[in-house]
């Protein structure tokens, strides 16, 4: 199900065409990483949701060890990680 949204990843942009009402210095680019595939296939798409995905996933891998070695810095780096990655507005196409 992830190829046939793969627009959503190819076309970042077009959901800031979608809503202009937002502000900018808000919006993040996840094309800028440097792991992020701007090919086509179904692979590549895969692996652009896995780099969008991987913070919310290693954040709860390294949770249980914030009881043992408490970090505040750490756990307010993954929140505002975390947040700009819920920022992500994928562009689904009505066609």
């Amino acid at each position: 199900m992830i190829s046939l949204n793969s627009p959503a990843f190819f076309g970042l942009n077009q959901a800031r065409q979608i809503e202009p009402h937002v502000q900018e210095s808000n919006s993040v680019d996840f094309s800028e990483h440097q792991q992020w595939d701007h090919e086509h296939g179904w692979k590549n798409v895969l692996n652009n949701l896995r780099l969008i995905v991987q913070p919310l996933l290693l954040f709860w891998l390294i949770y249980p060890w914030l009881d043992i070695f408490p970090n505040s810095d750490l756990l307010l780096g993954f929140n505002r990680l975390i947040s700009a990655m819920n920022g992500f507005k994928p562009f689904y196409s009505s066609g």
